[in-house]
């Protein structure tokens, strides 16, 4: 049997510009994660990282000697397949002549198979471009009866699941290729298809939407046998995006609650609702100083009508009077808008006696009343300005 540590995707070098002046912290945090990513990796017989170890081959010659350093620094031997974001071009970070002096780094350059240790024959498929219609793992071909893994960067063409067709990958390859494992990379979430076939995810998530991220795995193998997959999470930031329906001041005040002590937390954060103008007036110094980094969406969180305000605003001579008045009569119609109604019933009563088929206007539900009172209120208070 053989153990090893099945990672990809480090990103080492990602600029984080969402991130404004957190940038530099989540990248220190990155190289933080990819430490104990590595510390894990002691005790295997030795670790594959699946393409994407930097975000770009114009990364920093300081983060290269850097990333060099930690990774000779554990001694256990590491296999590095160059991915699409750091492919094997003529400025490639791989390069660099510090790798030639790191005794258990190997730079995976050729699609040559590999005897590792443990009686193992790797099958590398090494990117040397940014874009290809080409399937990377085709070449691949069995050449003993030792334990053998394919390492490969692309997109498994599975049907109905992805249309991403940037080196597409034959999701049978592992079957087609009598493979005992096949490691890929490029996929940013942990995700495993059949027996033999895995996706690491990325150790440190890089923006949202990447879901089950921040991971690493360690594989113990047999020849002929199901892989023993053991995922470990190694990630420290955490990215949320949340939609959140407010209707009033203590809505806001239990939210900002539900958000102290997640220093980890990277949130983007989406209100939805109408309220009132203290609301607004306590969002203009909404706390989440707690978070790692904080974005508040406010584009349909919408402000209520002032009603005494609103009917000021109303330019005379215009169609708006009559509008405002009708909406107002049926507002005050509905138990659950009657508080936002400005008129008595009794006035109610007088403007519906000179709407015809009044059934079928009553039947508007409070929402929509609400709606087009607030959009009637915006445009006035738009025009106004």
């Amino acid at each position: 049997m053989v153990r090893f540590l099945h990672t990809a995707d480090w990103h080492l070098g990602i600029k984080y510009s969402r991130l404004g002046g957190k940038a530099d912290l989540a990248r220190e945090i990155r190289m933080e994660t990819v430490r104990r990513l590595l510390e894990s990796g002691e005790d295997v017989d030795f670790i594959l990282v699946a393409g994407d170890l930097f975000d770009g081959n114009e990364v920093d010659s300081s983060l290269i000697h850097e990333t060099c350093k930690n990774l000779s620094g554990i001694g256990t031997p590491v296999y590095i397949l160059p991915g699409n974001h750091d492919p094997l071009t003529r400025d490639s970070a791989y390069n660099n002549p510090v790798w030639d002096a790191a005794g258990n780094i190997h730079i995976l350059k050729e699609a040559e198979p590999v005897n590792l240790p443990g009686d193992v024959t790797l099958y590398p498929c090494p990117v040397k471009q940014k874009q290809s219609k080409e399937d990377p793992t085709a070449g691949i071909e069995r050449e003993d009866n030792k334990i053998s893994i394919g390492l490969a960067h692309g997109n498994l063409q599975i049907p109905g699941f992805t249309d991403e067709s940037n080196f597409p990958i034959n999701p049978k390859r592992a079957d087609t290729a009598d493979l005992d494992y096949l490691a890929l990379g490029e996929w940013h979430s942990l995700f495993q298809y059949e027996e033999k076939t895995l996706y690491p995810g990325t150790p440190e998530t890089t923006k949202f939407g990447e879901n089950n991220s921040g991971n690493a795995v360690m594989v113990d193998l047999e020849r002929g046998e199901k892989p023993i997959i053991k995922p470990s999470h190694v990630g420290k930031l955490r990215w949320e995006q949340m939609e959140s329906n407010i209707n009033g001041l203590e809505d806001i005040k239990s939210l900002e609650t539900s958000l102290e002590n997640q220093e980890n937390l990277v949130l983007n954060l989406k209100l939805r609702g109408v309220v009132g103008q203290d609301s607004f007036d306590y969002l203009e110094n909404f706390k989440a100083n707690d978070l790692f980094f904080f974005n508040l969406n406010m584009d349909d969180l919408y402000l209520k009508p002032n009603m005494l305000e609103f009917q000021a605003m109303i330019p005379e001579g215009s169609y708006v009077p009559k509008t405002f008045q009708a909406l107002m009569a049926l507002m005050k119609y509905h138990p659950k808008t009657q508080e936002l109604s400005g008129i008595s019933a009794e006035d109610a009563e007088a403007i519906f006696r000179d709407v015809k088929d009044l059934e079928s206007v009553q039947n508007a539900s409070p929402e929509v009343l609400k709606r087009a009172s607030l959009m009637l209120y915006q445009m006035v208070k738009e025009v106004s300005q």
